[in-house]
């Protein structure tokens, strides 16, 4: 289903499987194509990036290819950009900066029922340092 090597853009075909994965086969996905590709995706608005909150916790949401972003039910009725950070500087300034911040992240969120996995900063660092063994 989704690309053994690094692509700059997705199929449709391709954005709707990875749409139709449960959170924990999204948060796979994330891991093994962000590490792949060193680099994970954010979405900015007008203020900053965007984040959410979910019960009393800041979230991010994060995803492993800018065409996935579409498929979140909030990118999808707004307005907002894709971007592109490295992996080395999402795990070595952002990662550290939520955890200290306690800002959580969600890993590839759909629609506000199909949210995705949340975690702290330290448990998806921990995930993603894991990945790159």
């Amino acid at each position: 289903m989704f690309p053994d090597t690094v692509s700059e853009t997705l199929p449709e075909i391709v954005q709707s499987q990875a749409a139709s994965l449960t959170p924990e086969e999204r948060t796979a996905l994330f891991l093994q194509y962000s590490t792949k590709a060193q680099s994970v995706w954010l979405v900015k608005g007008e203020e900053g990036f965007v984040m959410f909150e979910n019960d009393g916790a800041v979230v991010l949401p994060v995803w492993p290819h800018k065409d996935l972003i579409n498929t979140w039910e909030v990118a999808a009725h707004t307005t907002l950009t894709a971007e592109e950070v490295a992996l080395d500087t999402f795990l070595e300034t952002w990662l550290p900066g939520m955890a200290a911040n306690n800002t959580h992240v969600c890993v590839f969120p759909l629609t506000s029922d199909d949210a995705g996995i949340i975690m702290t900063a330290s448990e998806l660092a921990d995930s993603l340092q894991e990945e790159t063994k």
